[in-house]
């Protein structure tokens, strides 16, 4: 990785939510055991933009699956909490300097895995860039 690249956020915030809520948490591509793993989410990193020379906010979406419709939303709120908490986390894999939450939990039926209910949420994370 060279000096200045933005970090693999989807990679960090699934490690560093995992860590802060005890859920199983992954990157994309969403696993073909999906329906075994539930309920589990999935950090997918929607874009974001270079604040300065070293800094970037990173646009993410996290999807929840669970086994039935309030499962998934109480999960994506607990996740939610979680990432607005990473600030403060001690225990970060990378210092996130803000995390906001842009969207809060909403019910998203997933046409791929119309039998599994799946709430998202979207949110913007601050971090240095790589040095």
């Amino acid at each position: 990785m060279t000096a200045g690249a933005p970090v693999d956020a989807e990679d960090a915030l699934r490690r560093d939510l995992a860590s802060a809520s005890g859920a199983d948490v992954f990157a994309p591509p969403v696993p073909s055991d999906l329906d075994a793993r539930a309920p589990c989410a999935m950090v997918e990193r929607d874009g974001g933009v270079r604040i300065n020379e070293v800094m970037d906010s990173h646009n993410v979406t996290v999807s929840v699956w669970a086994g039935t419709w309030s499962e998934a939303m109480r999960e994506a709120g607990d996740l939610a909490g979680a990432l607005a908490r990473l600030p403060s986390f001690d225990g970060a894999s990378v210092q996130w300097r803000t995390a906001q939450l842009t969207a809060l939990p909403f019910n998203a039926p997933d046409p791929a895995h119309p039998d599994i209910p799946r709430v998202q949420f979207a949110a913007t994370a601050t971090c240095r860039a790589t040095i």
